[in-house]
């Protein structure tokens, strides 16, 4: 049976790519530098269970594919599996399933608010325009459609009764966790981030960036794999659970800028995406077959998502 996640244990966990289930229900801020020491934590487990680092050669040739506007990294092994923006996509109709049902319990609920809008953040922020506006929040990070979004409650209760009434609808979309994850994608995706973070460019870009904050007079957190500035950890630790525009929110903006910025000036997502996408081409063509299968399984339900959604607009 899948658990509930709220929505900061989702994009903690979506932030890295990893997912133990599938969340059904909303919840109120991210912590966004939660998502930074899961991501180290899984670098290096996945540093420690390489065993085969000189045995594949990197492509030069490999690029991600960067959307600026959207704060979204493209990479090769996308195409195997169920990605970041398709995992939104059925999030999005599980969501609209539920709303549908929840109108019936008096809860008008908006299924596009009901959870942060994805990002790429694998190196850190990187839209500028962005982070001016929202400091390290994301876009409806806090934006819940009803006052009774809560786990206990009238609002809890009707969830709970939709998650069993709607239990056939929501499975013809919801793939299994293995599937949701990735499976042997996901494990490849692990393998290329603990190679491209051995490597020199990696390492060089790395120092590139924390000397640019440095210069803006910013402390980088210790790590080469940690793309924050301590100034930024500790005020995202001290600010109020839920508090969108708070005292500090001026501070965040700032700290977030410079960092957005010294991504941008030194290209510290291209760079480290090419690095990474340069050790997914040979791992996809070692692993061409189990990657399909695992394509194969996904594509029904992301057509069957896609589906529901064009057939509710």
């Amino acid at each position: 049976m899948l658990k509930e996640f709220k929505s900061a244990e989702f994009l903690r966990m979506l932030e890295v790519d990893m997912f133990s289930n599938l969340p059904q229900r909303r919840g109120t801020r991210v912590d966004l530098y939660s998502v930074i020491l899961v991501g180290c934590l899984a670098l290096l487990l996945a540093s420690c269970s390489s065993t085969e680092t000189d045995a594949v050669a990197p492509d030069p040739s490999a690029k991600v594919q960067l959307d600026y506007e959207k704060s979204l990294i493209s990479f090769p092994l996308d195409a195997y599996r169920i990605s970041p923006q398709e995992r939104a996509r059925i999030l999005l109709a599980r969501e609209v399933i539920m709303t549908n049902c929840m109108k019936q319990f008096g809860f008008i609920d908006d299924p596009n608010l009901a959870y942060p809008q994805f990002e790429n953040r694998n190196y850190g922020v990187w839209n500028v325009e962005r982070v001016k506006r929202l400091g390290f929040h994301l876009v409806n990070e806090n934006s819940g459609t009803s006052g009774a979004e809560q786990e206990s409650g009238p609002w809890g209760d009707a969830r709970y009764a939709c998650l069993d009434q709607e239990k056939s609808k929501l499975d013809q979309i919801t793939p299994s966790d293995e599937l949701f994850n990735g499976g042997v994608a996901f494990r490849l995706a692990q393998r290329s981030l603990t190679l491209a973070s051995q490597t020199d460019t990696w390492k060089q870009g790395s120092e590139d960036w924390r000397a640019c904050i440095t210069a803006a007079g910013l402390t980088p957190m210790p790590g080469f794999a940690t793309w924050s500035s301590q100034q930024g950890f500790d005020l995202q630790h001290g600010r109020a659970p839920g508090n969108q525009v708070d005292s500090g929110m001026a501070e965040e903006i700032s700290i977030a800028t410079v960092e957005a910025q010294c991504n941008q000036e030194v290209h510290l997502t291209q760079r480290l995406g090419d690095i990474q996408a340069s050790f997914q081409v040979p791992l996809i063509k070692a692993n061409q077959a189990a990657l399909t299968e695992v394509r194969q399984q996904s594509i029904k339900y992301v057509d069957a998502a896609e589906k529901l959604l064009t057939e509710n607009r």
